[in-house]
């Protein structure tokens, strides 16, 4: 009867030491394989986001001339949208030069450049950027806004942003195409693919509603 107590406690005893074990291992980081990094690609937008329009944001933004903007001014035009901030050094620049590629592929696209750093992005260095940059000021707009729009329009394209020191932020490097509605196509971190492209040059042949939009769609754009 002892020794069948014993061997009964000591299976009790072994089974909780492994399951003791099995928690560990699963809350414990470092006992986790490392996970890969996709490459860079483009990706569908599908689901809530596909429907969801930002147009629908509220929000008071000013472009480099000062101007008063909404972002429902772009309704009726294809747009390439990406956040960044004017003082970024590495993928800021890389995100509109892949932009301006695209914008000597396709006559039609509108062009939107929104500032993750709204407190030094103000009117005038956007205009310096533009002007540095050489954007075409009737195809290309810089936006500066409050922190609250800026979070809210983030937060709906799913670009993640965090200031890591006074002068640098680590963020998202998206480039988001939007329909003549607003609603999100596609999305690409690096370069866009041939997929996004087409669907650029589709929206943009797609005739817009009557009285929707100030762009009269062209013919598709060769690609070299």
């Amino acid at each position: 009867m002892i020794h069948a107590s014993r061997v009964t406690v000591s299976w009790i005893a072994l089974v909780v030491l492994v399951a003791l074990l099995a928690l560990a291992t699963a809350g414990c980081p470092s006992q986790a394989a490392p996970a890969t990094r996709a490459p860079a690609q483009t990706a569908r937008v599908e689901g809530e986001a596909e429907r969801f329009s930002v147009y629908e944001l509220e929000g008071a933004w000013r472009d480099q001339t000062g101007a008063a903007r909404s972002l429902a001014s772009w309704r009726g035009t294809p747009v390439l949208l990406a956040m960044i901030y004017t003082h970024c050094t590495a993928t800021c620049p890389l995100a509109v030069s892949e932009m301006k590629r695209i914008a000597a592929l396709d006559p039609d696209v509108r062009f939107v450049l929104v500032s993750l750093d709204p407190a030094r992005d103000d009117v005038d260095r956007l205009a310096d950027y533009a002007a540095e940059r050489a954007l075409d000021p009737s195809r290309w707009t810089l936006l500066t806004g409050s922190d609250a729009d800026v979070r809210d329009l983030a937060a709906t394209l799913d670009v993640r942003y965090r200031r890591v020191t006074p002068e640098d932020l680590a963020h998202s490097n998206l480039i988001t195409l939007l329909d003549r509605e607003g609603r999100l196509v596609r999305q690409a971190s690096g370069r866009m693919d041939d997929s996004a492209l087409d669907a650029l040059h589709e929206i943009a042949r797609t005739a817009p509603r009557p009285g929707v939009g100030n762009l009269a769609p062209r013919s598709r754009a060769h690609r070299s």
